[in-house]
């Protein structure tokens, strides 16, 4: 029986013929070295996830951030290069599709609980316009909204100098990465160094159909992003392969 190996930027078991079926990862270009995630997205807190970003508990908040916060400080080896953390932004404005932007409001959480080793900046990069959801989209479309109107509308903070800084880019879940990609190259055109995902869960990846096979690898493009120092996503879709804390049922309005 063969050794099964795994994406060492998202995470994903490779496909028989040693490629990752998430296409970004054999594209030398892409804006992100390595994504870090909690657990995958299923189970208790992928229904905590639904109800915070959908159903608007935002009493969830604190508990969402706690997960990243134990994330972080219980591997300490896998983050030591990195001493700042961002978020990818939402829109709040006219015509937004919520009034409140909840990985913002993650961010601020988590900079409340954690020490003065993390710099937890908000608003280095903003949205200034709503775009469409990507959630169950194809991967054509889910691009054409990544590189048309989720591109245009991000801007860099005024007189932004990330210079030589390498940063944590949090999000709530990773799909393929499409929406960290054109947040991370805002960053890296503002001088970053290093940009990494950060995400409480990542899907659960599926095969290619069969009769399509899958992009073959650009040979160490994914290992050269994901330094040897810094251990990427480990086998069974999670950074941590621990399970997350119990979530608070939802309560039942009255």
């Amino acid at each position: 029986m063969g050794i099964e190996r795994y994406c060492p930027a998202c995470g994903q078991r490779w496909a028989p013929g040693g490629y990752c079926p998430n296409r970004w990862c054999s594209r030398i270009g892409r804006a992100w070295s390595v994504t870090f995630a909690v657990d995958v997205h299923h189970g208790a807190l992928r229904q905590a996830i639904f109800r915070y970003k959908y159903r608007g508990e935002k009493s969830l908040a604190p508990i969402l951030a706690g997960l990243l916060v134990n994330h972080l400080e219980t591997r300490t080896a896998w983050f030591e290069e990195f001493g700042l953390i961002t978020a990818v932004p939402g829109f709040t404005g006219p015509g937004a599709h919520r009034d409140w932007d909840p990985v913002g409001t993650l961010l601020i959480e988590l900079g409340r609980r954690l020490g003065p080793a993390w710099s937890v900046v908000p608003g280095l990069v903003t949205k200034t316009a709503e775009t469409p959801g990507m959630a169950g989209r194809s991967w054509t479309e889910r691009q054409a909204i990544a590189q048309g109107p989720l591109r245009r509308s991000l801007v860099a903070a005024p007189d932004l100098d990330l210079t030589g800084a390498s940063v944590l880019l949090l999000d709530d879940v990773l799909t393929e990465g499409s929406t960290l990609i054109e947040v991370a190259a805002v960053l890296r055109r503002a001088g970053a160094s290093d940009v990494a995902g950060l995400v409480l869960t990542r899907q659960p990846w599926t095969p290619d159909p069969p009769g399509r096979p899958g992009p073959p690898a650009v040979p160490g493009s994914a290992a050269r992003s994901a330094r040897p120092s810094r251990p990427g996503p480990t086998p069974g879709g999670s950074a941590s392969g621990s399970r997350p804390g119990p979530i608070p049922p939802r309560r039942t309005p009255m």
